[in-house]
Order: structure tokens, then C-alpha cells, then sequence
């Protein structure tokens, strides 16, 4: 099998690879740009396009009118899907509706259907569809292992220790049960269960030599009413143990591996990011800033504030722990690094966004580099930075207006930029508890802004509110019981006293009214019919 994985490597060597440098949708099409982001070229002129592939080799790209292969063969799918990808040795599209198709690049036709989401290891030589095995030569079924119903399941993608795990996950609240971790040894059968902490979500990350498993888990509500993210936890798995991994208080917002360890961005914010090594120590505190995401790259990670954040993003180099690049950008919807690590780039799509759709090249350091706008951008993905000679067309970036508080005169925009925030990592001890460490403030941003005297405002007195729970209803004094009853008193009283008056003038108005008609004269018109006038009997009138 492993010489069937060289020779495959050898014919992908032998393809033309592409020779974009990043691929992108947007309202005319499909079009690809050239090393120097200086000539785009139309790959499709279709406007529906909904989901896109690329590999070094080919592009695929579906919508309503189908499936496109576009590279050294150009074929044409009859299918509508909801996603595309290939498989790792680039032999396979793998196409995504209410069923999974694998469709053969080589033989151009489909080769197999499947229930359920497929993943392959890293070989490409198995693939596994619910806990079922197939070998992808002949597609005939290894061996089956047990798989939940409802649940999440993975597998790592190192072929030599290759491990199988499932999580069952609750469907509702009310079921608040321990959840089920199932995993399984495809080479020695080995098979370990442990349990976690009730989940509806949970996000299994496998470590590149696919011996250990990080599993965050987490409920979208707390049924204890402490906390508005509901609960976070965080476990790491070896074939020795299972621990909990202890974190800051508050919610995880993201968890990566990286090339010494794996970071966890933990706690309300300004959130920590940090470092542990593969046992699950914790070794450095990083930064403490406005983060939610980490996007690591080779030797380098980014550690990015997208979404309702300000869009800092400060950039470290992990053998080092030096900060090596730091930018701010808002609107950021997707940030991908290049092939090689040596840029990343920054894009505003449609429909998260549909105003200043565009996207930023940024050199790994954070220079901005490159910048094209739309009217609408769907997606953009890299496909081969070898050789890259990018045009600079951002020579200085528009400088943000002031906002001056008119009472002192101070202009906060430039003291957030003068302010120096504490980047240095921090080494952490084994028995350091972080929740002391949270409550430090040397670990805190030191960022020193002019405050103005803004008188306080009183606490309320009647009613005090806590988070999530009924409000509590302090009992008033004889003094305000005493003040109330005699509110009430007046207020009956002068409802009492207008309704006398409005009886009072209805009276009048009557009075005037009789007044005014007893004065009207009388009609002295008379009828006085003639009977011996002719035929008609037509009356005659008299004065």
C-alpha cells in the first residue's frame, strides 16, 4: 500500500500545477490572478456558482448548473451538491448533498455512495464513513467499529498510529447525562471509553503525529445560571489517561495545534492565549488582548480578534515566542495563510458582509501589501505563491478620524495607539493556579487613558436584578409606606375633584341647550287644502 501512495506522488509530480496565485468568486464569475496581482484571467463566467475545490493541479468549482473540473482535463458533472473537496492524494472529488459521492478524477465517473460525511487518512488509501472502513483500491469493507447515532466522530490522520474516536452528544437540556468518548486502535484493536461532561457541541483535534486527542466540548446553555455561554471544558487524551485541562474562567474561543504544543484562547476578555506542551502543561501565558481565533501557519501562528472585536491581530513565531508582526483590520470574514507561510491574506465577503467587500495580502510580518475591492465577494482561496511578486498598491493607509472628548480635550485614538501593550510571554509554573493569575493586574493590558469626572449615578433602591435569575424585592421603610399612602390619598382626591367638575359642565350644557330652543320662534305656515279646485287636487297655499 505505501508503494501505491509513492507512485501516486510520483504522478502528481508529473501534473502542470497552476499558475494563479489565489482564486476568488465574486458576482461576474470565477477568476484567478497572476503572481503579481496584476492580470486576472476568467476561469467561469457563471454567476451561481455556490461552493469551489482547489489543489495545486485542478480547480472544481459547482452550482446550479452542475459540477466543472477545470485543470489538464476539463469534464463536466450533472449534480447539484452543497460542498466540494478532494481527497489527500488528489485522486478523488469528494461531492456533498443529502448522500456523499466520490467521483474518480482519472476514470472521470463515480465510484462509490455513501450515507454519511467520508474521511480519509493521510494516505488516502482508507477512507471511513460511520465507524465503517473501506480500502479505496477496490472499495471493499475492512472492518467496522462501534459509532453513536448522534454524535461526532473522526479519526487522526497519521497512518502509522491510526485511531477512530466518537463522542455521543444530548440532544436536549433536560437530558443532562454524562456523554460517551469511544476510541479505537485500527491496527491493534484496542479499545478505550471514557466519560465527559454533558456536550451538545463538541471539536475533536487529533496532534500531527495522531497519538493525542483534544476534545472541547461544550452546552449552549447553563443549567446552573452562572454563566450566559453556558459551560466550556477542555480534555487531553493519551493511551495512559484522560485529564481536564484547567483553564481561565469563562468561555474557550478556540483551540489549535501548533507546532511545540497546542494553545487554548480562554476567560472573558481581553482573553489569555496559552501555550501547553503536548502532556497538557501549561508553559506560557502568550498575550492577553481582544482574541477569539488562532491560525497557525508551519513555525508561525497568528492570534486574530475577528467578528464583534477590533480585528487586531499580532502574530508570533513558536520556537521563539517572539512577536514577530502585528495589524489591525475590521471586517474580517476569512484569513487564510499562503502555501509556503511567507503571506496571508484578509478578506471581506458576501453575505456575512455586504458592504467593503474586498480582500488584503499581508506579508507574514503584517504589511499590507495588496488590496482589490467589490461590488460582492463570495470567497477567495490561495493555490501556489511560488514565485510571488506582488505589486504594492497600499503605500499608506487612511488615517482614522479623531474622536476628542469635548470636556477634557484629550484624543483617545491617539493614546490607544501610544499605549504600550504587555506582548512578553509569561513562563508559568505547574501549581500556578490561573485564576490568580487572571486576577493579576501586571498580566493585564497596561493602557492608561485620561478618564473625565462623570458624576455617579445612584443605585437603584427598589428592585436589584442578578444575571439569570429573578429579580429580589427589598422591603420599603415605614417612612416610604407613609409617603406612598399619601400619593395615593391626592391621587384619589383629584381624580374625585374632576370628575365633580365634568358632571358640573355636562349640567350647564344641558341648561343652555333647553334655554336656546324655548327661545326659537313659531312657524306660522298654514295648510289649507281647496276642494274645489280641478282634477290634480293640487292644494293652495295661504299667508
Amino acid at each position: 500500500m505505501q508503494q501505491l501512495y509513492q507512485l501516486l506522488l510520483t504522478q502528481q509530480e508529473s501534473l502542470p500545477e497552476l499558475t494563479y496565485s489565489v482564486v476568488y468568486r465574486h458576482q461576474k464569475g470565477l477568476d484567478g490572478l497572476d503572481n503579481k496581482f496584476t492580470n486576472s484571467t476568467q476561469i467561469s463566467n457563471h454567476t451561481s456558482i455556490k461552493c469551489m475545490a482547489i489543489s495545486k493541479y485542478s480547480i472544481v468549482f459547482g452550482g446550479d448548473f452542475g459540477i466543472e473540473h477545470w485543470g489538464k482535463n476539463q469534464f463536466n458533472i450533472q449534480l447539484k451538491v452543497q460542498s466540494i473537496s478532494f481527497s489527500p492524494d488528489y485522486e478523488y472529488i469528494i461531492l456533498s448533498a443529502k448522500e456523499t459521492h466520490l467521483f474518480s478524477t482519472k476514470t472521470q465517473n463515480f465510484v462509490k455512495t455513501f450515507p454519511h460525511e467520508v474521511k480519509f487518512d493521510s494516505t488516502g488509501s482508507l477512507c471511513f464513513c460511520k465507524g465503517i472502513v473501506y480500502e479505496t483500491a477496490t472499495f471493499q469493507q475492512l472492518k467496522q467499529f462501534k459509532c453513536p447515532e448522534y454524535g461526532d466522530f473522526t479519526i487522526s490522520t497519521q497512518r502509522d498510529s491510526l485511531y477512530l474516536s466518537s463522542v455521543t452528544l444530548i440532544k436536549h437540556l433536560e437530558d443532562l447525562r454524562d456523554c460517551r468518548l469511544i476510541i479505537d486502535n485500527y491496527d491493534s484493536n484496542k479499545h478505550f471509553e471514557h466519560t465527559i461532561p454533558p456536550s451538545n457541541e463538541v471539536k475533536q483535534l487529533w496532534s500531527d503525529d495522531g497519538k493525542i486527542l483534544l476534545i472541547w466540548s461544550q452546552t449552549l446553555d447553563d443549567h446552573t445560571n452562572q454563566s450566559y455561554f453556558g459551560t466550556h471544558h477542555l480534555n487531553h487524551w493519551t493511551e495512559d489517561k484522560l485529564q481536564n485541562i484547567e483553564l481561565f474562567e469563562g468561555p474557550i474561543h478556540d483551540v489549535q495545534w501548533v507546532q511545540n504544543g497546542f494553545i487554548v484562547i480562554t476567560g472573558y476578555m481581553p482573553a489569555g492565549a496559552i501555550l501547553f506542551n503536548k502532556s497538557g502543561e501549561k508553559e506560557y501565558l502568550i498575550l492577553q488582548a481582544h482574541i477569539n481565533t488562532i491560525f497557525p501557519k508551519n513555525n508561525l501562528v497568528a492570534l486574530c480578534g475577528f467578528g464583534n472585536l477590533t480585528g487586531d491581530i499580532y502574530i508570533y513565531e513558536m520556537d521563539s515566542l517572539k512577536k514577530v508582526g502585528q495589524t489591525k483590520q475590521d471586517k474580517v470574514v476569512q484569513f487564510e495563510w499562503s502555501p509556503n507561510g511567507e503571506y496571508f491574506l484578509l478578506a471581506t465577503t458576501f453575505p456575512r458582509l455586504r458592504v467593503d467587500n474586498q480582500f488584503i495580502i499581508c506579508s507574514k510580518f503584517g504589511e499590507f501589501l495588496h488590496r482589490e475591492k467589490f461590488e460582492e465577494l463570495y470567497e477567495i482561496k490561495w493555490v501556489n505563491d511560488t514565485n510571488l511578486d506582488i505589486q504594492i498598491n497600499i503605500v499608506e493607509e487612511v488615517k482614522q478620524s479623531k474622536q476628542i472628548d469635548l470636556t477634557t480635550g484629550v484624543d483617545f485614538i491617539k493614546q490607544m495607539k501610544e499605549a504600550k501593550v504587555n506582548n512578553q510571554p509569561r513562563r508559568l509554573n505547574k501549581d500556578e493556579k490561573l485564576s490568580n493569575l487572571r486576577s493579576s493586574p501586571q498580566n493585564q493590558q497596561t493602557i492608561q487613558l485620561v478618564q473625565t469626572v462623570v458624576p455617579q449615578k445612584p443605585a437603584p433602591q427598589k428592585q436589584i436584578f442578578m444575571r439569570r435569575q429573578e429579580p429580589i424585592i427589598q422591603q420599603p421603610t415605614a417612612e416610604e409606606l407613609e409617603q406612598q399612602h399619601q400619593q395615593q390619598l391626592q391621587q384619589q382626591q383629584m381624580k374625585l375633584e374632576k370628575k365633580q367638575k365634568q358632571k358640573q359642565n355636562r349640567y350647564i350644557n344641558h341648561q343652555n341647550k333647553k334655554q336656546k330652543q324655548k327661545q326659537v320662534p313659531q312657524n306660522d305656515f298654514q295648510y289649507e287644502p281647496n276642494q274645489n279646485i280641478g282634477q290634480n287636487n293640487y292644494p293652495i297655499w295661504q299667508d
